[in-house]
């Protein structure tokens, strides 16, 4: 009897033991089962999050910081020779001053807006653009996306071709979100056309009587003529020779006639226009401004074909540009 009363107790607490195992297992699948279906839904959603983002970032690199940078140069550049004209001189240090406007939009520690008309820089300083970067993307991803402070020592301005301005920029910046952050540390670079902007040569050298915008001669080295170059002297157009002794964009801010071999540039003076008329000068636009050949007549040659004598008679070229012209048949010296 008491064997039977052990074994109905003993069945008794194996019910019981196993209602509490199947009460527990419940348990768990209620509390972890919903969350891992949540989980498993929302894998989707965050890799497209983070691919979002992650084609922002890439973007931002490529595109976004170059442009911006690309539309800084541009504003600064257009800036500072206005400042020149407005001031009638030269640069004591281009790469300082364009560094100063295109990170504060000052000149000598005065905004440059106020020395030109229309203003040109307000909104448009390299740190502005990039605060525009920031606002648009927090407000189209909401993310968050920081740069650091940008000193003048992380700008550079050069040139490497006859054509283009270069600027670098060492940019450091953060992109973060609730799912994922990037760091990152880059090089952006720009290249700025420098056609269509006017040679700081001619307004400061004429008081900015004589103004002569950059546009690039479509004549190869070997194909002038004197039609051609008629031309050029009626258009104002500018050449780049091999192994040119003529100085870049960049040095004509400073009157500095130095050769830049890689990327010198030179157009020819208008006897006719304002401020010129009849020097005893080459009138290659460097040797002419900088009085290389003043007075040193024997030197100096006269073009005698009809033509060009017609129009252009106070015209005189260096001997090295009557070659580089293809000039010598007929010319005489101009004493």
């Amino acid at each position: 009897m008491a064997k039977h009363l052990a074994k109905k107790q003993l069945g008794k607490k194996g019910i019981f033991l196993t209602f509490i195992a199947i009460s527990l297992i419940a348990a768990f699948i209620l509390i972890f089962l919903p969350s891992g279906i949540s989980l498993r839904k929302d894998i989707p959603v965050i890799n497209t999050r983070v691919t979002t983002i992650n084609e922002y970032v890439v973007d931002l690199e490529n595109v976004y910081l170059e442009r911006a940078l690309q539309s800084a140069g541009t504003k600064t550049t257009i800036a500072l020779i206005k400042y020149m004209q407005s001031r009638n001189r030269f640069l004591a240090n281009f790469e300082d001053s364009f560094k100063e406007v295109l990170l504060q939009g000052t000149i000598d520690g005065q905004p440059i807006d106020s020395f030109i008309e229309p203003d040109i820089m307000a909104g448009n300083a390299y740190p502005e653009w990039l605060a525009k970067i920031k606002a648009t993307a927090d407000n189209a991803f909401n993310i968050n996306t920081n740069f650091s402070a940008i000193a003048a020592n992380d700008i550079r301005v050069y040139q490497t071709s006859p054509w283009l301005l270069t600027v670098d920029a060492n940019i450091s910046f953060t992109v973060s979100s609730e799912t994922a952050s990037w760091n990152k540390s880059i090089v952006v670079r720009s290249g700025i056309d420098i056609q269509n902007f006017n040679d700081p040569y001619y307004l400061i050298n004429t008081q900015g009587l004589y103004s002569n915008r950059i546009n690039k001669s479509s004549v190869s080295f070997d194909e002038w003529d004197i039609n051609k170059v008629k031309d050029h002297i009626r258009h104002g157009t500018y050449v780049h020779f091999e192994r040119s002794k003529a100085p870049n964009f960049i040095m004509r801010f400073t009157n500095t006639s130095l050769n830049s071999g890689c990327c010198g540039i030179e157009s020819a003076v208008n006897p006719s226009k304002p401020a010129i008329g009849d020097k005893m000068e080459s009138y290659a636009d460097y040797l002419f401004f900088n009085h290389t050949y003043q007075n040193r007549c024997t030197e100096l040659y006269n073009i005698t074909e009809p033509s060009f004598k017609s129009e252009f008679p106070h015209f005189k070229l260096d001997f090295e540009h009557l070659v580089l012209y293809n000039l010598t048949t007929g010319a005489i010296r101009a004493c």
